[in-house]
């Protein structure tokens, strides 16, 4: 069984209560002859089948209770099958098919009608009232089993559109992102080559470099968001969808931009880790992002160096970075809310990880850490 939903589970638990009823019959009543014996371990071993193997589990209940019913007169004794019977009633009914509903009460009915005749001091039923009675309550528990078969496709069925409105939402995405985003950037590149090869000095004189490198950048990271929105893969394989090659290309990415800047340091990513992009994946690239942009906007690259260290464990994932505090004359520090730590350190909380950061020995110094599995 692939998934156990809410009636699989309810199915095992009336299951286990109904085998556990049979034993104790089983201690008080013994069965006096082979054939009551074998009936009743049959009947065991079909209840604790029956949440695995349920239509098969289900008639091999009916077909016990069947031959017991015909063969009362050889052995009277033994556990009862009555709650077998409605329970796999529930199973069959979960199947929905007119024609076992027929044949699976029709043969039961039969059975117990024929016992009563043969045996009414041991049946203890009506003639006919209290087999019409009998009837009638297999043919609610096969309703039942019916019910839940409607609800579970009812489910199917909203999940199908959950799935389909959300790849429609996929797609209206990646065309915005595309359409606008990718285009305007690309336009941005075309026109800075355009100025580099008509005014060079006015290029040069400008860092059009550095504006052209960040545009490039984003180009690239728009195009990755693209394909992953899309669920194509825009490097090899699948990798794009893992944790690990995308931390990696974070800090790669964010040591260019700032050697470009004239920092000084460098990014350490350590250890395996094989778990996928999730909702812990992104809040710790998101945390990342804070980390990287913070040094270029509280670090003097004339001053101070920074270090980033992340190393994946078997169960999480840790991060530590820290940069000199000393600044020049000319070094402008630009403004800043001051929540920007604090925002990532309750995303990282919801997920059970932690966010710290502080100064020490004229450093400052972040520390991160986010459990990869919940």
């Amino acid at each position: 069984m692939a998934a156990w939903s809410v009636a699989d589970k309810v199915i095992l638990c009336l299951s286990a209560a109904a085998l556990c009823e049979v034993i104790v019959e089983w201690a008080m009543n013994p069965p006096h002859t082979m054939v009551g014996i074998v009936g009743a371990m049959l009947l065991c071993v079909a209840l604790a089948l029956l949440p695995w193997r349920g239509q098969a589990a289900a008639w091999m209940i009916l077909v016990t209770a069947l031959v017991g019913n015909l063969t009362i007169w050889v052995d009277a004794s033994g556990p009862g099958s009555t709650w077998g019977l409605l329970l796999a009633m529930v199973v069959l009914g979960r199947r929905a098919r007119i024609t076992e509903c027929v044949a699976s009460i029709g043969l039961v009915v039969a059975s117990v009608t024929y016992a009563t005749l043969a045996r009414p001091e041991i049946m203890g039923y009506a003639v006919p009232s209290g087999i019409i009675n009998f009837g009638i309550g297999l043919l609610c528990a096969y309703l039942v089993g019916m019910s839940i078969l409607h609800r579970e496709r009812q489910r199917t069925q909203r999940e199908a559109r959950h799935q389909l409105e959300r790849a429609r939402l996929q797609l209206l995405t990646s065309t915005s992102l595309h359409d606008s985003v990718s285009g305007n950037l690309s336009r941005i590149l075309v026109t800075a080559e355009r100025a580099r090869r008509d005014h060079p000095e006015a290029y040069a004189l400008c860092d059009m470099e550095r504006i052209v490198g960040y545009a490039a950048d984003a180009l690239r990271e728009t195009h990755r968001a693209v394909d992953m929105i899309h669920g194509d893969d825009p490097v090899e394989g699948t990798e794009c969808f893992a944790l690990l090659p995308a931390v990696r290309a974070v800090a790669t990415s964010a040591d260019r931009r700032l050697h470009g800047l004239g920092y000084d340091g460098e990014s350490i990513v350590r250890g395996e880790c094989d778990c996928r992009l999730d909702d812990r994946g992104y809040a710790f690239i998101a945390l990342l992002h804070e980390i990287y942009a913070n040094i270029e906007h509280h670090c003097d690259p004339k001053r101070s160096a920074y270090h980033v260290l992340i190393r994946f464990t078997r169960n999480s994932v840790i991060m530590s970075q820290s940069n000199g505090l000393e600044t020049s004359d000319q070094w402008l520090a630009p403004p800043t809310s001051g929540r920007g730590l604090t925002l990532h350190d309750e995303q990282i909380k919801g997920f059970g990880g932690t966010v710290r950061a502080g100064t020490s020995g004229g450093r400052w110094w972040v520390f991160g850490e986010l459990p990869l599995h919940s």
